[in-house]
């Protein structure tokens, strides 16, 4: 199992990216920036964290039409629609399985949400 670490800037260390066969796993993605800057809304946030982890799987020959199952952790369940709208534009194509779960903090205080997915090629 081959694992790269690949952190979104000095401010977020807890991004992962880990390949097993050819399955990939992105895991707590957040929407912050390289210099550690959070966008104003959340489904900006959640668009940035989207765009890192098609980043992520396009270094590994995938995109996000492959995903299988994505998980939203957020703080608050009634926020979560704002961010829906950025996955199901991103990931409608995919129809993957979806989680969301409700959390009390992330690794930063002012953190809101963190997407983890796994994507595969189409067999």
């Amino acid at each position: 199992m081959e694992q790269d670490h690949e952190p979104m800037g000095a401010s977020f260390p807890h991004q992962t990216v880990i390949v097993h066969g050819d399955e990939v796993t992105c895991t707590d993605f957040s929407g912050f920036g390289p210099a550690g800057d959070r966008p104003g809304r959340l489904s900006d946030e959640c668009q940035a964290a989207l765009s890192a982890i098609s980043e992520a799987l396009a270094d590994h020959g995938l995109t996000l039409g492959h995903t299988r199952h994505v998980a939203a952790m957020i703080r608050e369940g009634q926020t979560f629609a704002q961010c829906q709208a950025a996955l199901n534009e991103a990931l409608a194509a995919a129809k993957p399985a979806l989680t969301l779960r409700i959390v009390q903090r992330f690794p930063l205080p002012e953190q809101r949400i963190a997407l983890s997915l796994t994507a595969t090629p189409d067999k």
